[in-house]
C-alpha cells in the first residue's frame, strides 16, 4: 500500500483562516445531533463495541436523537500509522484478512449496534465490513430507534488505498428515508465523489456521513471546502464523523475535525480534536 502518493491529491485543499462559526439562536425547530470521533482497532470488534458504545451513550445523555460513527468503526477500516490494510487473498506483509472480521447485515457485531439504537430510542448509523457470499463490501446501516434497518447503503466511490482489492463497489441504489426531522441519507467517505448529486435528487433534508478521510488541508476541508462544495449545492445539512488515532500514539494526516454543517453551509460545531476519543453535539435546525 503506498498511501504516500494521494498527498499530491489532497494538496488541492489549500489552508484557510481559523474561525469559528455559529448559527444564529431562535425558535426554529430543531434536532440534538451527534459526531462520535473515535479510533478502532482493526478486527477488534467487542474492543471497538465496548468503547463506542459507551461514546453513543454519551451522546444520548447529551440529548442526541441522531447518531453518527465513523466509516467502519465496527469492523476498523484500515490502520494507515501502521499501513496495514485488509486483503481477501493470501495476506502479505501489511495486510490483515478480511474474512476474519467481515459479516452479514444479521451478524453477531450487527445486531449488537441494532439493539443499542433500540434500547437508546435513536436513529444510529452502523458502519462495518459486510460479506454477501465471496463478496465484502464497505457498508452503513442507519437504525431506527425501533430498531428496524431503515436504510442499507454500500459504498458507491471505492479509495483504492483503504478499500483496495478485497471490497466490492456497491451496488444498492442510493435511498433516503422521511422521519420526523426531515428525509435523511447516508453515505460513505469518498462517496463525497458521487452520492451528494444523488442524494440531492432524492431531496435529502440531512446525510449522514461516516468518515476515514485520509490527506493535508483535513482543517480547511471541513471549515470550508467541503460546506461550500458539498454542502450549500446539494441544500442538505450533513453530520460527518471522521475516526482517529488512540491517544498518545502516532497519527496520521487526516484524523479529526467531525463537523456538523446546516444546509446553508454554516459550520454549527466542529472539533480540531484528532487523537482520542470525543463526541460533538449541536442543535441542528429541521426545516
Amino acid at each position: 500500500m503506498k498511501i504516500n502518493i494521494l498527498l499530491s491529491f489532497f494538496i488541492l485543499f489549500s489552508c484557510t483562516e481559523k474561525k469559528e462559526i455559529k448559527i444564529e439562536k431562535g425558535k426554529r425547530k430543531t434536532v440534538t445531533v451527534a459526531a462520535v470521533q473515535c479510533s478502532s482497532k482493526m478486527g477488534q470488534k467487542e474492543y471497538n463495541f465496548q468503547k463506542i458504545s459507551k461514546l453513543i451513550k454519551n451522546a444520548v445523555d447529551k440529548s442526541a436523537k441522531i447518531v453518527v460513527l465513523p466509516e467502519a468503526a465496527v469492523s476498523g477500516y484500515m490502520n494507515p500509522a501502521k499501513d496495514i490494510s485488509w486483503t481477501k487473498g493470501i495476506p502479505g506483509e501489511g495486510e490483515m484478512k478480511v474474512q476474519d472480521v467481515a459479516e452479514t447485515i444479521d451478524g453477531e457485531y450487527v445486531k449488537k449496534y441494532i439493539k443499542l439504537a433500540d434500547d437508546l430510542n435513536i436513529f444510529l448509523t452502523v458502519p462495518f465490513i459486510e460479506q454477501e457470499d465471496e463478496n465484502f463490501i464497505n457498508t452503513v446501516l442507519l437504525v431506527s430507534p425501533e430498531g428496524k434497518i431503515v436504510i442499507h447503503h454500500r459504498k458507491k466511490a471505492l479509495w483504492t488505498q483503504g478499500d483496495g482489492s478485497w471490497c466490492s463497489e456497491g451496488d444498492i441504489d442510493p435511498k433516503v428515508i422521511e422521519t420526523e426531522y426531515g428525509r435523511i441519507g447516508v453515505m460513505i467517505c469518498y462517496d463525497v465523489h458521487y452520492m451528494p448529486e444523488q442524494l440531492k435528487k432524492l431531496k435529502a433534508d440531512i446525510v449522514l456521513y461516516s468518515v476515514g478521510w485520509y490527506g493535508p488541508n483535513t482543517e480547511d476541508w471541513y471549515k470550508r471546502r467541503f460546506p461550500e462544495k458539498y454542502v450549500v449545492p446539494n441544500n442538505f445539512s450533513v453530520i460527518a464523523a471522521n475516526w482517529s488515532h488512540e491517544k498518545d500514539s502516532e497519527g496520521w494526516i487526516g484524523c479529526g475535525w467531525s463537523n456538523v454543517v446546516y444546509r446553508n453551509g454554516i459550520v454549527i460545531k466542529i472539533t480540531d480534536q484528532t487523537s482520542g476519543d470525543t463526541v460533538i453535539t449541536a442543535q441542528l435546525p429541521v426545516d
